[in-house]
């Protein structure tokens, strides 16, 4: 792990594989339950709730102590940021660096802002939403996670995630089915794509959740540096179903450094593919097809 104060960056080794990577593009979300350790999951509670002195390992130049003081006590305390010990074990979080690493490139910029999501539970589920400025397209800039200092199980109400909703915008003419939640021990740590819709669970036990929300951040333009399967084939990759596939395999491209060249051929061309099928989808390195439409301005969903 190599981490650089200065310019508020790290890099290290990436953990993830073609096919994880993949998944990742597919479904937009993944969680690691219980990976920051209990001592740390209890002081960062302790910190959010005023219950331990602040101690910074540094101050940013020209922070006051009154413009610390008080963005500790809003509903965005970035400062926790400064404490060394957060640094170490949440930010810097091996499993959740490796990931970071793999999906953002080399030297990832860390997070600048957190905001803290307290619930006083019990609680009605909140509204399903996909957060303001997401932006829909195959570039990957910044990945969100959320982070559960506490025992957050279903009765607490974790945020609920829809994987695979991160494609396009929710017009909220249904209710979404098949959500997950984001349930766990303390040191629960969600990653998910910044477009995908979520919302607050549902609570039934009594108390307060406290979750805090963050970004990391690309500094270096997107290439296939993760670590390369010998034996993964793009070809044959699932990339999903019809009306998801095209995405997810311009999203992986973008990832692998190959955004500009990607074009696909529509109908039952790659990137779609069924176990029922005799060869290998036609379409794959085709030049001269079509981009997938994000915004969905055109009818066959294809931008000319």
């Amino acid at each position: 792990m190599r981490f650089d104060r200065d310019t508020w960056t790290f890099d290290c080794e990436p953990t993830m594989t073609d096919s994880q990577v993949l998944a990742f593009c597919r479904d937009g979300c993944l969680l690691l339950r219980g990976v920051v350790p209990d001592e740390i999951n209890r002081r960062t509670c302790d910190w959010l709730d005023g219950a331990i002195p602040a101690d910074p390992g540094f101050v940013p130049d020209g922070m006051t102590q009154a413009e610390m003081d008080r963005i500790r006590g809003s509903h965005e305390p970035s400062t926790i940021f400064l404490e060394d010990w957060f640094i170490e074990h949440v930010l810097l979080n091996p499993q959740v660096a490796g990931i970071m690493r793999s999906l953002l490139g080399p030297v990832i910029g860390l997070p600048i802002l957190a905001s803290l999501h307290r619930v006083e539970c019990p609680a009605e589920a909140g509204n399903w939403h996909q957060d303001l400025d997401c932006v829909f397209g195959p570039e990957l800039h910044f990945v969100e996670v959320f982070y559960f200092p506490q025992d957050t199980p279903a009765e607490l109400g974790p945020t609920e995630i829809l994987p695979r909703s991160h494609l396009a915008r929710f017009d909220g003419a249904q209710q979404p089915q098949g959500g997950v939640l984001s349930d766990g021990p303390a040191g629960t740590i969600g990653i998910h794509h910044q477009s995908i819709l979520h919302r607050r669970g549902a609570s039934a036990a009594s108390g307060s959740r406290r979750m805090l929300k963050y970004n990391y951040w690309r500094t270096s333009p997107p290439r296939r540096d993760w670590r390369v399967e010998a034996d993964f084939d793009p070809r044959t990759a699932d990339y999903g179903g019809h009306l998801v596939g095209r995405y997810v395999a311009h999203l992986f491209a973008w990832l692998a450094g190959k955004g500009d060249e990607f074009r696909v051929i529509g109908g039952q061309g790659w990137p779609w593919r069924t176990e029922n099928q005799l060869r290998p989808s036609y379409g794959f390195g085709t030049t001269s097809g079509y981009l997938p439409d994000w915004r969905k301005g055109n009818a066959d969903g294809y931008a000319r």
